[in-house]
């Protein structure tokens, strides 16, 4: 049986009726849940997680995007689990995901995306491992019964900001606005459906998107 390393990143989680939506999404394909943690990710964790990019100039900004705020931490299993939650979450970057896959609906911008998951049985070997011994990742038999309460907790009502943090970010880049204005309307937007997250967590995320927008804007100086 296959398995498969997920995480909501925090983008997700902080709008807890969207990660509440992405995880049913999920389950709703058939998958099991062995293993289901909220968790705020150490900087020695991300920077192992994405390891494979350390040399690259991005790479401070995912250690820094990771660790921001809150993820959802888990490992489904199933028949083709790898490629089937891929297929669920669409492209990796978000402008060209399907309008129908779950980065399509509720992704931000480019690789502010909502999730990540593995893409090999041996990559899955090594996250798994990973955050187990790094994050304390645990399985247990409860996993799917916690989830399930998850979604049950936030799924309802009608919360969805992607289309104004959307427009915020892309209005941003486009208009070359690098105001305040931007990250105090980032930090507004974050906090609005983080339940139970502490709002220097939800300011925490903001800011790393907002240097997003401040790095696509210099890339057009």
């Amino acid at each position: 049986m296959e398995r498969s390393f997920v995480i909501i990143k925090p983008d997700g989680t902080a709008r807890r009726r969207v990660s509440a939506l992405v995880l049913k999404a999920l389950l709703d394909r058939g998958y099991k849940l062995v293993a289901f943690q909220e968790m705020k990710v150490p900087e020695s964790l991300a920077k192992l997680h994405y390891g494979v990019h350390k040399e690259k100039p991005f790479f401070p900004w995912l250690v820094d995007f990771i660790s921001s705020a809150p993820v959802l931490a888990m490992i489904f299993e199933g028949d083709e689990v790898i490629q089937g939650v891929r297929d669920a979450l669409g492209a990796t970057f978000v402008q060209k995901a399907d309008p129908d896959s779950l980065r399509g609906k509720y992704g931000i911008w480019a690789g502010i995306n909502i999730a990540h998951a593995s893409d090999a049985p041996e990559t899955a070997l090594d996250e798994m491992k990973l955050w187990a011994t790094e994050g304390g990742l645990k399985e247990s038999v409860d996993a799917e019964e916690i989830a399930q309460a998850y979604i049950q907790k936030y799924i309802s009502g009608d919360a969805d900001y992607t289309m104004d943090l959307r427009s915020a970010v892309k209005d941003a880049i486009e208009h070359r606005d690098t105001s305040d204005n931007v990250l105090d309307s980032l930090k507004n937007l974050f906090a609005k459906d983080a339940a139970g997250i502490d709002k220097n967590d939800t300011d925490t995320l903001a800011k790393v998107v907002f240097d997003f927008v401040l790095e696509e804007v210099e890339k057009t100086e």
